[in-house]
């Protein structure tokens, strides 16, 4: 046993020691560094060669200098470097194996002034070196002792001895074409190419001569090639040759020696110019301003392969863009968008070369962003870095694979200055304000267009309706409703039931219409109290819900608007004497109802967004892509088309940086596609729509807008007289002292010009308190200021750093100044947001959590239909102060005796959609259950709502049933069992008999086919069994296959009995044969 182990242990050491790699194969070669030769001294523009960066490890030399480490001390700058390292002692042969010796560096003290250990082994034509780190800068190991030739001279391998020859020159130019590459098993008729370097030159009078051919790649020596006739193609640089330790965008060149004879001395070098192989932009360096484009000309000089010389069409590479940003800060992107500062064009989110037209000029057109923001330098630096970091199927050579290119440098200036202080606005009654600074006060009701892009399908409606309501008997209009379309997206938000002069109609629920085909650049999120929807080409929307009513809609204009845009905002040039243009004319008119009432648009027209009949034209536009490609492509994606569609979208040139996720209430334009007409997108907007995504139960019930009957669309409201004790002297008086003083104003001020913001404010403060006899607008109009401060602050990128550290920023500080109503002094400030203490919520803090929501609905009247919902959660429509809501459910059964008493209490958390939307799951319940208070026909639950978890409001029923055998109420909580259901059920039980009948035939007609295929499988095996027993004769000791004796000679003791009963089958083969080819020994 002991022998055993030590035998084992003997053989996996030998196998080990098999297995240890040799050091004359498994070695780094250093090609072509002849200036460590201790012949060569270095120059004065020389770069000392520094071995102190070397890799400890075996390495071998290869130049013609020489290739084994000097035995005599060189001088200081001798080799290459300063400090050489010679070999003190004799180099080893092969029998002595691998030796260690010592090495000395020279240095100043002597020419051993320190020593290194090192290991050599002679590998029979050559020596291997296992060399460590020298100890210092512009130290390097000495190799060699010859010096190449010098001019005039030559020899076999360039280097001494030399001497004299006859020079012949040649002027070789490298050039690249696609050339034919025979590979093993492939057919004949396919002919795959490949890139191919040639040297090209003239040969020289008085030939034929034999040529030497030297390649470089980035000064490299790649490959040579010695003694080859005039065009030999062994002279050529293949893909083999390089691919697998060089990437394109390198420096290629050649060089060639003439010889007179095949095996005689070759001549002097004779070098080609560099010839830069890859794909080149015109400049590594360009300018451009936010907004504009340039486009960047790319030159390719190397050609792609392809599988098969005939299908070079469908052969190409992808060069992808890989990262194109950078930041400097990352302070300045916290207000703005991860999305980058450049766009590219669909074409040149990536750039394809195909093998077909692999030479001509690519162009690569970038778009400069807006960023929103003005930059504290007035411009910023960002890169492109364009590479193919995926390997092409459709290119064997794998030329192209790994290319990447040196970053092209972009200088982006700053245009987002034109649009300071640029703000149109409807506040409150509405009080107007174009983007140029026009005040004004909307006079008439309707629909109206106050944005519209003149070059795209990107416009901006707004409704204005009578806000009359109980408690004030004055005239005036108020905003409610918006609408924004981009091509054919669109969302709109509305309040109001109908349009009227004299009196408002309150949807019960606020109608939300959310279909946007493109949800990265018409991105809405959806705030309380501002909602903000951020369109395309860079202009923003935001509008305010206060009670019923949107108090304030506000639009901010982009780079791209000036001289682009028409509408009641105007068009922001910094001239306001144009901003009254009336529709469809160049005429500008100083009565601004008249300039109103051009905008308007009828709401059963085709360009109403609000109306029965709005279409949107589905193939009058040709939309341009762009992309802006700052994520990486994966390595398994081959396609620059996948990658567009991974990361391009339908935009302007601004495509905007905000990105939100939709949220449940998004649907695709394939939603409604089983709507659409063959060349338009119709609303229908006609009846009640049960609007739902994928999950059913997410019903959004739209109601129609209507126009009151009579309504007048050229009525003007009487201008209302000053009530409840007020004048112009107080109400101005007023409306100075919370405006001036408004600490927000008092520190704005500091930073932007707010002077004309501030007297519009103050005017139409005095003008609602005239109207509407009470201070009620006036906390809308400081709002609106307080924001208009605050989005202007945060275009200011040097207002989004912090002064010193733990020092808020300016637009930090702004921003605990500007909440709703100063928080009611039950919150604190952050950000433009107000951040409660309990009990309080609400976005102003002003309501208690003790107070539960009220003025609630549910969807379908609150009946869910089992065949057209699952039912398992519905959602709850109403305006909610808070995103903390809680639900109880009490739940009930409707029975054939009427409703039973509760049976059970649940309570849970809603989840907040939007400020008019919650959703509750509803507990799982089944339809087929036995009650015990009689037949069951529905089961429901009554749903209270409460903020603190504490106080339910009044609770509301929703009945869930089968509406194909009942009709149920979820007013009187009754159902009843519909006539249909009853004959169904009869018909049911007339078909069950039938069946039951027809399965029994069925059963007695099976049986018996089963008992006759039994009787006939065991005959006709009986037979079987007869039929081999009496035709073989079978013995499992004897070789069946042995001539001695014939079947029926067997003895019988020369058998074992077999119980054939236990066999359970036979060979396949034995039934085949006939009686005779059986035999046994």
């Amino acid at each position: 046993m002991h022998f055993l182990r030590l035998f084992s242990v003997l053989v996996i050491g030998t196998l080990i020691e098999g297995f240890h790699p040799d050091t004359c194969s498994s070695y780094t070669t250093i090609t072509g560094q002849y200036q460590r030769s201790c012949k060569y001294t270095l120059q004065s523009n020389d770069i000392a060669i520094s071995d102190n960066f070397l890799s400890e490890g075996w390495y071998r030399f290869d130049s013609g200098a020489g290739n084994d480490m000097v035995t005599q001390a060189p001088s200081i700058t001798q080799c290459g470097t300063i400090y050489p390292i010679w070999l003190q002692g004799e180099l080893p042969s092969d029998a002595d194996g691998e030796v260690n010796r010592t090495a000395c560096i020279v240095g100043f003290a002597g020419p051993c002034s320190k020593t290194i250990t090192i290991q050599i082994k002679s590998c029979g034509d050559f020596r291997v070196y296992h060399l460590v780190p020298a100890p210092q800068t512009s130290t390097g190991y000495c190799i060699g002792e010859k010096s190449p030739c010098p001019w005039g001279q030559t020899s076999k391998t360039g280097f001494t001895p030399c001497q004299d020859f006859i020079p012949k020159s040649t002027n070789p130019s490298v050039n690249v074409s696609l050339e034919n590459k025979r590979l093993p098993n492939m057919p004949l008729l396919i002919k795959p190419v490949e890139p191919v370097f040639k040297c090209l030159f003239g040969e020289p009078f008085g030939g034929p001569y034999w040529y030497d051919t030297f390649w470089y790649i980035n000064t490299d020596t790649v490959k040579v090639v010695k003694s080859q006739l005039y065009n030999s193609n062994q002279s050529w640089l293949y893909p083999n040759d390089w691919v697998d330790n060089y990437d394109l965008n390198m420096v290629v060149q050649c060089s060639v020696r003439v010889r007179q004879f095949q095996k005689g001395i070759p001549g002097h070098h004779n070098f080609s110019e560099n010839f830069p192989a890859g794909m080149f932009p015109s400049s590594f360096s360009h300018k451009l301003k936010e907004g504009e484009m340039i486009s960047i000309k790319l030159t390719v000089t190397v050609p792609v392969g392809c599988f098969d010389i005939n299908h070079q069409n469908n052969c190409k590479t992808s060069i992808f863009l890989l990262t194109p940003e950078y930041r400097s800060s990352t302070d300045s992107c916290k207000p703005l968008s991860n999305q980058g500062g450049l766009a590219f064009d669909e074409k040149g989110c990536g750039i394809v070369i195909k093998s077909s037209t692999w030479w001509e000029e690519k162009i690569l057109n970038v778009i400069g962003k807006s960023d929103g923001i003005i930059n504290h330098l007035g411009e910023r630096n960002l890169h492109i870095k364009l590479g193919s970091i995926t390997e092409s199927p459709d290119d064997i050579s794998r030329v192209w694979y790994n290319f990447t290119m040196p970053d092209i440098k972009i200088r982006l200036y700053d245009k987002d200055d034109h649009m300071t202080n640029k703000l149109c606005y409807a506040d409150t009654d509405p009080r107007m304000k174009t983007f140029d600074g026009k005040a004004w006060t909307a006079s008439l009701a309707g629909e109206f267009v106050m944005y519209r892009d003149t070059r795209r399908k990107i416009t901006v409606h707004a409704i204005f309706s009578s806000c009359k309501w109980n408690d004030w008997s004055g005239q005036g209009y108020c905003g409610c409703g918006i609408a924004v379309r981009v091509e054919n997206s669109l969302f709109a938000y509305r309040t109001c039931e109908k349009i009227s002069n004299h009196f408002s109609k309150p949807l019960i629920h606020h109608d939300t219409v959310y279909h946007i085909c493109d949800d990265r650049h018409t991105v809405v999120d959806i705030g309380n109290p501002y909602t903000t929807i951020t369109l395309p080409n860079g202009a923003q929307v935001q509008y305010y819900i206060g009670k019923n009513w949107l108090y304030e809609i506000h639009v901010t204009p982009s780079i791209f608007d000036e001289g682009n845009v028409e509408g009641l905002c105007g068009n922001p040039n910094n001239d306001s004497s144009d901003d009254f243009i009336l529709q469809g004319s160049t005429e500008s008119t100083l009565n601004s109802t008249v300039f109103q009432a051009s905008w308007r648009v009828d709401i059963n027209s085709t360009e109403s967004l609000f109306g029965p009949n709005a279409v949107f034209n589905n193939n009058n536009f040709e939309l341009p892509r762009y992309c802006d490609c700052t994520e990486e492509i994966k390595d398994n994606e081959y396609s620059i088309s996948k990658y567009h569609n991974a990361k391009c979208s339908v935009a302007s040139s601004a495509i905007m940086c905000s990105q939100t996720t939709p949220n449940s209430l998004t649907s695709t334009c394939t939603h409604y596609q089983n709507r659409y007409k063959r060349d338009s997108i119709k609303m229908d907007f006609n009846r009640l729509i049960e609007k739902r995504s994928a999950e059913s139960d997410e019903v959004i019930e739209i109601m129609p807008l209507t126009i009151d009957p009579s309504f007048d669309p050229d009525f003007i409201p009487p201008t209302p007289s000053w009530k409840n004790g007020w004048n112009e002297v107080t109400a101005r008086k007023h409306c100075e002292n919370i405006i001036l003083n408004n600490p927000a104003r008092i520190s704005c001020q500091n930073y932007i010009p707010l002077k004309e913001s501030t007297d519009i404010s103050i005017e139409q403060c005095v003008l609602d308190i005239r109207d509407s006899g009470s201070t009620e607008f006036s906390k809308y109009t400081l709002e609106s200021l307080n924001h208009f401060c605050l989005d202007q602050i945060k275009k200011y990128e040097k207002y989004h750093v912090k002064n010193g550290f733990k020092r808020a920023s300016v637009v930090d500080a702004i921003g605990k100044l500007v909440c709703p109503n100063d928080c009611s002094s039950h919150g604190v400030c952050n950000k433009g947001q107000c951040k409660c203490r309990a009990p309080y919520i609400g976005v102003d803090c002003s309501f208690t959590a003790s107070i539960p929501p009220t003025n609630v609905t549910l969807p379908e009247n609150g009946l869910c239909k089992t065949s057209k919902r699952a039912c398992k959660k519905t959602n709850i429509f109403g305006f909610f102060h808070s995103e903390v809501v809680y639900a109880k459910l009490e739940e009930f059964e409707i029975t054939d005796l009427g409703k039973t008493d509760r049976l059970s209490t649940a309570t849970l958390k809603t989840t907040h959609i939007t400020p008019t939307i919650l959703r509750i799951n509803l507990p799982t319940i089944n339809l087929r259950r036995r009650s015990s208070y009689g037949n069951l026909y529905g089961i429901g639950f009554h749903i209270s709502l409460s903020y603190d978890n504490m106080h339910f409001g009044e609770s509301m029923p929703i009945v869930i049933f089968n509406d194909i055998c009942y009709t149920c109420s979820a007013s009187t909580l009754e159902c009843n069992i519909t006539r249909t259901c009853e004959d169904s059920s009869s018909s049911q039980n007339i078909n069950i008999k039938k069946e039951k009948e027809g399965n029994d035939i069925s059963l007695a007609l099976i049986t018996a086919l089963c008992i006759v295929s039994v009787i006939i499988l065991a005959v006709v095996c009986v037979l079987l069994y007869l039929k081999i027993r009496t035709t073989t004769c079978l013995s499992p000791k004897n070789d069946i296959k042995s001539p001695s004796s014939k079947c029926g000679e067997c003895s019988p003791h020369l058998y074992e009995t077999t119980n054939t009963d236990s066999i359970t089958s036979q060979p396949p083969n034995y039934e085949s044969l006939s009686p005779k080819s059986f035999i046994t020994t």
